[in-house]
């Protein structure tokens, strides 16, 4: 079984390459690589696959009147994946300078792009979340800033109540959300063989009232 497992996470990791570089051609952009992002908490910057990036969007149900923020992203890749929908704005917040100049670029050369995008050079922490319904965020920084980060968002809640949407990939930090009052787990991806996952992914959603 182990080795059916092995050769089944090889195969569906030559895929997903082949796949990824497909999807970059066709959206005219270059995400690729990883860098370190030398800042206290933060993660460096790695990509994952077109396809579960996708599957994560839809699975959030993303309409018309979303603002859609990737928390910690990078060059842009998910930023771009978004940007294939029809929302009211695709926002990306990264604390790394030079990472942000990368996903302006990626983003106004993008083809087939659907909504307008703006890239904020911030701190995650730092960032107003009043206009963001859909959120997403690849485990970009550890546990600290993770609930600097959701006290934001629920201070924004209080002044803007609406109903939100948070997906988070590689959730090494999910009992941060859980201590939080009014978030509310409502989905789990397992990380399996076939899935096409390389991560864990948890849903999770706030109500209207912020509550």
């Amino acid at each position: 079984m182990l080795l059916l497992d092995t050769i089944g996470w090889k195969a569906t990791g030559l895929r997903n390459r082949i796949a990824d570089r497909i999807w970059e051609r066709r959206l005219g952009i270059d995400t690729y690589g990883s860098v370190e992002v030398d800042h206290p908490d933060a993660n460096r910057y790695a990509t994952f696959a077109y396809s579960s990036i996708l599957n994560i969007i839809d699975h959030l149900n993303v309409q018309s009147d979303d603002v859609f923020v990737d928390i910690g992203c990078g060059k842009g890749r998910v930023v771009c994946c978004a940007a294939l929908h029809n929302l009211r704005k695709v926002v990306g917040v990264d604390i790394h300078r030079g990472l942000c100049e990368q996903a302006k670029m990626n983003a106004g050369r993008m083809q087939r792009r659907r909504a307008p995008v703006e890239i904020v050079n911030a701190g995650a922490q730092e960032f107003d979340y009043r206009e963001c319904t859909a959120f997403f965020l690849l485990n970009s920084f550890g546990a600290a800033t993770l609930k600097q980060v959701l006290a934001s968002i629920k201070q924004s809640l209080r002044v803007s109540p609406r109903r939100i949407r948070f997906a988070y990939v590689n959730p090494v930090h999910d009992a941060v959300l859980c201590e939080g009052p009014g978030f509310e787990k409502y989905d789990q991806w397992r990380r399996r063989p076939w899935s096409g996952l390389k991560f864990d992914v948890s849903f999770w959603r706030v109500g209207r009232d912020g509550q």
